[in-house]
């Protein structure tokens, strides 16, 4: 699957400016070239799922996460954007009762 071309360059801003991650750092995390990463940034290429579950395995974080983050939710789809919403209420449901079972 494709991502589109407001989201690649979403993440990659994400990535550089609020997790001061180099290209190279990047691209390394997802697998990928530093030059595919400027091409990205130039917007000549976007990203595949498969860079960004690269990312997410790499660093161990779950989507959802990662999607709250880095991208703002007027560029999600509707459909997206729920789903997204729903694994925070998700987790922040779990949390809770963790910590109600565990004080």
């Amino acid at each position: 699957m494709i991502v589109s071309r407001e989201i690649s360059t979403d993440i990659i801003v994400y990535l550089r400016e609020k997790k001061e991650m180099p290209i190279a750092d990047i691209a390394k995390t997802m697998d990928t070239s530093p030059n595919f990463i400027q091409f990205v940034i130039n917007e000549k290429l976007i990203l595949t799922t498969e860079h960004i579950n690269t990312y997410l395995k790499n660093t161990n974080t779950h989507f959802w996460e990662f999607a709250l983050e880095a991208i703002p939710l007027n560029h999600m789809s509707k459909k997206a954007k729920n789903r997204v919403l729903l694994c925070k209420r998700m987790a922040e449901y779990t949390n809770k009762k963790e910590n109600e079972e565990n004080p």
